[in-house]
């Protein structure tokens, strides 16, 4: 029998209604049997309260009344326990259990204060001690009815609560799909809307870079990080942890350097390349080659002998040849042509243009890689619910063929990624 997914529950409440008859009315005539057992337990200990108090009034020597209080205590304890037993209105595993050990703790509860009654009454009420058990085995007979009928037909209840289980986790697992389904559409949607808008941007920006002048400044851009990058890494080689050895040395005092070129140092330490073209900086990177060889001269440097004879080689490299100072001409004649080109308005507007249009290019891929990250975990949500809900769908007609005898097929929702 093939059914619909959104009427399986409705069909299935059907089904199980017919299922559940015999053993609802087994579980109302449990639920009449409980009434009836309670009800007169109550009307015993009431009267044995009224009872009590009559003869609390009345006796006169100490046993009469002492067994008198104690008799009055335990009937009024013994109506609170069985007040506080609710029978169910609505027929399920669960209010039926709940109500089989409310029982069977009140028949213990209630056995052991008969036990303790008698044993200080010495003898006395003891026709109401007879009532008192009689009381207590009628609750426990029900508690055992109602653990009977748990064991047996009250599996069904237990079986429909499965099949309910099942139904509101397929309801559930169906809403989290449908939510992850419109929050995939908007973060697909979202990300081709930045998608679209970084292509709207290169196209800009490719705009603003085929200006003539424009050109030329990032090609000098580019050919003055080549050179940074050569001056660290190949005219300062061996000599950056020596210039840092030199500056801690010249602080504690142990090497004297002028204020002007500790700071130079400092600078180069920081920013090799640019210090070096900087008309303030770039006059003292000869003096502090020097003291740098005179401290390595005198043995305060601690570096190995290995290390020693590197970096020597190199500052007699960049002291002793027109390296640097060709390096700096370079380097100073291309900042001056960037500067040249700059101050054209014309140019230096497209040029904080163009870092504006690369701020929000930047800006746009980071938003868009974002949305592909989550749109990627929402899409392997989907997959893991769906592998979910088809797990559901089968435990659901498993379960409806065991339980009811009914081989059912629930047609599924069309495929969705």
């Amino acid at each position: 029998m093939k059914i619909r997914l959104d009427e399986y529950d409705i069909w299935l409440e059907q089904e199980l209604e017919k299922a559940l008859r015999p053993t609802k009315n087994k579980a109302g005539k449990l639920s009449d049997d409980t009434r009836r057992a309670l009800d007169e337990a109550r009307s015993f200990f009431e009267e044995l309260s009224r009872k009590a108090d009559g003869n609390l009034a009345t006796k006169k020597d100490p046993i009469s009344y002492r067994a008198a209080r104690v008799v009055g205590r335990v009937a009024r304890d013994s109506l609170s326990g069985i007040e506080k037993i609710q029978i169910p209105q609505e027929v399920s595993w669960d209010s039926f259990k709940v109500l089989r050990d409310n029982l069977s703790n009140t028949a213990r509860s209630l056995r052991e204060s008969r036990n303790n009654t008698q044993r200080e009454i010495h003898g006395l009420y003891l026709l109401d001690m007879l009532s008192f058990s009689g009381s207590v085995e009628r609750i426990a007979k029900v508690g055992e009815k109602m653990s009977q009928f748990l064991e047996g037909d009250g599996e069904n209840l237990q079986r429909a609560k499965t099949l309910a289980g099942i139904v509101e986790t397929i309801h559930q697992v169906g809403l989290q799909l449908d939510e992850k389904k419109k929050e995939s559409v908007e973060l697909e949607r979202t990300r081709e809307g930045l998608s679209s808008t970084t292509r709207d941007l290169s196209n800009e920006l490719e705009k603003i870079t085929s200006n003539d002048s424009l050109k030329q400044v990032l090609e000098i851009e580019k050919e003055l990080r080549k050179e940074s990058r050569e001056f660290r890494t190949d005219t300062l080689t061996h000599l950056r942890r020596p210039l840092r050895k030199l500056r801690d040395l010249s602080q504690r005092g142990e090497i004297a350097l002028r204020s002007e070129e500790r700071e130079a140092l400092g600078e180069y330490i920081q920013s090799p390349y640019r210090s070096f073209l900087s008309r303030n900086f770039g006059p003292y990177l000869r003096p502090i080659l020097t003291n740098l060889k005179s401290a390595l001269d005198s043995g305060k440097m601690g570096l190995s002998h290995r290390k020693t004879t590197r970096v020597v080689v190199q500052l007699d490299q960049l002291t002793t040849t027109e390296h640097l100072a060709q390096k700096q001409s370079k380097g100073r004649t291309l900042l001056g042509q960037r500067q040249r080109l700059l101050h054209d308005p014309t140019c230096k507007n497209l040029y904080l243009e163009r870092k504006i249009v690369l701020k929000k290019i930047d800006g746009g891929k980071k938003d868009e890689l974002q949305a592909t990250e989550r749109l990627h975990l929402a899409e392997e949500r989907i997959k893991a619910l769906n592998k979910h809900f088809e797990e559901l769908l089968l435990q659901a007609e498993s379960k409806t063929n065991e339980y009811l005898s009914r081989d059912i097929q629930i047609e599924r929702p069309r495929p969705s990624r």
